[in-house]
């Protein structure tokens, strides 16, 4: 997902709806070993979707997830940083949020529908008159390239960590244009080799 100046990696959401403690925990290790070796970050920082930063904050499961992986995270190289609100997400300070799939998916769908909102609110606003629409010329490159952050059909599709071989889920409502960037996806997962590097990391 898109983040200020950077990539937000999102884990789980929506393929496991109902997770356990040691679920997440694993889902901060596939992360932190994906983004190592896939784009070259050493130690991405990974947070905990909760609904505030405190610790004894949220559900049991959010709380349990929180104690095993401040126990856990040094001995598997993991820089959990604590607690993100969804808030701060795409603040770019987060390399990676780990949740489970149901509030995953809620979140990545909220955020899509927010996109089209402003998107379309935006368009109306800038083509309300002639006058707004001279004035608007000298911006489009910026828009143009907010636009471009902005459009989850340029991110592919989702990948699926953990299984033997790599998997590209595509969205419910692919067209043409996120296809393409699907197989592109999943052309680099498969040149990366990171199913094969997780296999072997998680064997050590």
């Amino acid at each position: 997902m898109p983040a200020y100046k950077s990539q937000l990696l999102l884990m789980d959401c929506g393929s496991n709806t109902n997770c356990k403690p040691i679920n997440l925990l694993q889902f901060a290790q596939m992360s932190t070993i994906y983004l190592r070796n896939t784009f070259g970050i050493e130690k991405p920082t990974i947070g905990l979707l909760n609904i505030g930063t405190e610790e004894t904050k949220g559900n049991e499961l959010v709380r349990e997830s929180y104690q095993l992986l401040r126990e856990k995270s040094e001995e598997l190289g993991i820089n959990f940083v604590g607690n993100v609100e969804g808030r701060d997400a795409f603040s770019g300070k987060i390399d990676a949020i780990v949740t489970d799939g149901f509030t995953g998916n809620v979140f990545l769908k909220t955020t899509e529908g927010l996109g089209k909102f402003v998107k379309r609110t935006l368009k109306e606003s800038l083509m309300k008159n002639i006058f707004s629409k001279i004035a608007v010329i000298p911006a489009l490159p910026g828009i143009n390239r907010f636009a471009k952050t902005m459009d989850y059909k340029s991110y592919g599709g989702a990948l699926f960590l953990g299984v033997k071989k790599p998997v590209v889920k595509a969205h419910g409502s692919s067209d043409e244009k996120l296809f393409e960037y699907t197989i592109i996806q999943a052309e680099k997962f498969v040149e990366n080799k990171a199913v094969d590097k997780m296999i072997e990391a998680f064997n050590k």
